[in-house]
């Protein structure tokens, strides 16, 4: 019996640095956590860097094998794709209910030639 007092004094004053080592192992924990996640953040970053450098390494492969006059209808095509997209943009802006209107005839044409017949 008198082991048991001796015992549940010691188990008193064990919970006090019980609970600082608690706390402390969670706030490593908690600073593990922190430190993982921005460690997964800067591999993202790597991989997204390393796989656009790639791309652009790819890229510069396929461009080489194209002759130089495809090369130079590819480039007079984009401005001319350039120069469509720019008449949209500005057309859109002067006339928006024009545009909207146009564009909802395409989508019912669309709709009729595509759409399931009942």
């Amino acid at each position: 019996m008198n082991d048991e007092k001796k015992n549940s004094k010691k188990g008193e004053k064990m919970a006090p640095q019980e609970s600082a080592e608690v706390k402390a192992l969670k706030a490593e924990i908690e600073a593990l956590k922190n430190d993982l996640s921005k460690l997964s953040e800067t591999l993202q970053q790597i991989a997204a860097a390393k796989t656009k450098e790639k791309l652009e390494d790819v890229k510069e492969q396929i461009l080489s094998k194209i002759p130089e006059d495809q090369k130079e209808k590819m480039e007079a095509l984009k401005a001319e794709g350039e120069k469509a997209v720019e008449a949209i943009k500005t057309q859109q802006e002067q006339h928006p209910m024009g545009t909207l209107l146009v564009a909802a005839g395409i989508g019912f044409l669309m709709g009729k030639m595509f759409g399931t017949k009942s």
